[in-house]
């Protein structure tokens, strides 16, 4: 309620404004009117909040009919006219949105199209309803009613078509009045065009008959190229009102008036859709060079993966070496019955050198093949085991870490392997973004809970500064990196193991500092739990 107790506050004053300021040159006892912008402002609200505005917009109608125009026949008849009004312009509102699909923001070139059609349809059918309660009360002849319909039809079109695209984009924010140095000497010089050519029409050079008047359609076409849509609705807004100053100021005679309403139309519909068109143009080339950024990124990311299985292999031979030599030596150390540390060492030195060869092959296969092990893997066990051989490097920097792990948590389906990557990832990242943070405490708590269902979340939190909305944004685009010596490919790559899994990886700024990662896994099913470790 208390929404539309804010839009009723603002629709009813600029209803009655516009009312007010287009009031001329009316055509009694009708008081239809050349340039109508109350119904183009009646039908763009219409478009963007629904058919809950009709009464509104009714109420608006009969407001101005007693404080503007002056209340010349009966209340009833003003209360039914304005009624079918309202109705008649709900209802295309209504059909243009739900059955022909129109979006409010004008995205497309069918939305323009759609528009200009809707509204001269309601038009027409709002100017016969309302023609006719006069006609029926004996107020207006028969014989005037296809002539005063055409003022009608032409008066309220104008007004819908220059001013409904103007509110409906500015509802959507699809413009700024923030201009670079060079648009705004462009902007002046298009407004200036615009003066000058309604100089010419109306100046001490115009005739009679206006022949001048397709002069303004050159700085309208220059706007409408150059700034699409969103240029080609305030050029005929400006025209629009342009043109009422203009007509004013020189006393032209209302039986030209006519003439006028159609010439206006003309050159609000080529702005409309020249603008439409160049702004469909430019969305299509916007989004052929997203396209092809992400094609870019893909291709990096095959060489990636393609250097990553020849690294992977290379590094596997002085790897086998390395373990081969260090089994030798656990052997010779206990044969010779050295100190009990020396084959401690030895056996944590065999066993990090096998998880090697395990990443490796794994990495080695999933990059070549796609392949994954599947089996249970217990959600405790993975966390302890990451914890293991992240807690070294980030104990270094100073970092703390606490567990928070909910009792009784199923087994999740997924390689080991790669979940540990993962983890890992994350831990480090978390790691560094704390160093060098001023004071505070350095704390990364890694928690692990029931998600939604069917899936288990783990959560890796810090309370270091946080990232940046720009950086967030960008948070999983491949080679985007905030770090000196990063190759931005860490969280991309742990995302599409996540995603492989059946899970979904995101991350967050925390309103109060620092970041948390979450991200999904599937329970594992009966058959994963036979192979559990």
């Amino acid at each position: 309620m208390p929404k539309d107790f804010r839009l009723i506050a603002v629709y009813l004053p600029a209803h009655l404004f516009l009312d007010w300021v287009s009031y001329i040159h009316e055509l009694p006892p009708l008081n239809v009117t050349p340039w109508n912008p109350p119904a183009g402002l009646a039908m763009g609200m219409l478009i963007a909040f629904g058919p809950r505005m009709a009464p509104l917009v009714w109420l608006a109608l009969t407001a101005g009919d007693v404080l503007i125009r002056g209340l010349t026949v009966d209340l009833w008849a003003t209360l039914v006219s304005n009624a079918v009004i309202a109705g008649c312009y709900g209802l295309a509102a209504w059909i243009m949105r739900s059955r022909f699909g129109l979006r409010p923001g004008l995205e497309r070139l069918r939305d323009i199209a759609l528009l200009m059609a809707g509204s001269g349809i309601a038009a027409a059918a709002a100017g016969t309803g309302y023609i006719s309660v006069f006609m029926w009360i004996g107020l207006f002849p028969a014989s005037e009613f296809l002539p005063a319909l055409l003022r009608y039809w032409v008066g309220d079109v104008i007004g819908i078509m220059v001013l409904t695209p103007v509110i409906l984009l500015l509802r959507q924010r699809h413009w700024s009045l923030r201009l670079p140095w060079p648009g705004g000497v462009e902007a002046a010089a298009q407004g200036l065009a615009i003066g000058l050519a309604l100089w010419v029409v109306f100046g001490p050079l115009a005739s009679s008959r206006y022949e001048y008047f397709y002069l303004l359609f050159l700085p309208v076409v220059w706007v409408a190229s150059r700034h699409g849509l969103t240029g080609a609705a305030l050029a005929a807004l400006v025209c629009q009102v342009g043109l009422i100053i203009a007509i004013q100021s020189v006393g032209t005679e209302t039986a030209i008036m006519t003439h006028f309403q159609f010439l206006m139309l003309a050159l609000t519909v080529t702005a409309l859709l020249l603008g439409a068109v160049v702004t469909e143009r430019r969305r299509a080339e916007a989004w052929v060079r997203e396209r092809q950024e992400e094609f870019a990124h893909a291709s990096r990311l095959t060489e990636a993966g393609e250097m990553t299985a020849a690294l992977a292999h290379e590094i596997n031979q002085p790897l086998a070496a390395t373990m081969s030599y260090a089994r030798a030596a656990r052997k010779i150390a206990r044969r010779d019955g050295v100190s009990s540390q020396l084959a401690e060492i030895l056996d944590k030195t065999i066993a990090q050198a096998e998880r090697a060869d395990r990443v490796m092959r794994s990495l080695r296969d999933f990059v070549r093949k796609g392949e994954r092990r599947t089996e249970a893997v217990v959600v405790a066990r993975l966390v302890a085991d990451s914890l293991i051989l992240a807690g070294p490097g980030v104990r270094q920097h100073g970092v703390a870490i606490v567990t928070d792990i909910a009792g009784g948590l199923p087994p999740v389906a997924g390689d080991p392997v790669q979940l540990q990557q993962v983890l890992l990832n994350l831990v480090r990242n978390a790691a560094e973004a704390m160093i060098g943070s001023p004071g505070g405490e350095r704390l990364i708590t890694l928690s692990a809970g029931r998600g939604e269902p069917g899936f288990v979340e783990i959560a890796v939190r810090d309370t270091g500064p946080g990232f940046s909305e720009l950086v967030e944004r960008n948070l999983f685009i491949p080679f985007v990196t905030t770090k000196a010596t990063g190759m931005g490919l860490g969280l991309s790559i742990a995302r599409s193991i996540v995603e492989t899994h059946g899970g979904a990886l995101a991350g967050y700024r925390l309103p109060e500092g620092g970041t948390i990662f979450r991200f999904t896994l599937p329970i594992a099913t009966s058959h994963d739990d036979r192979h559990a470790r």
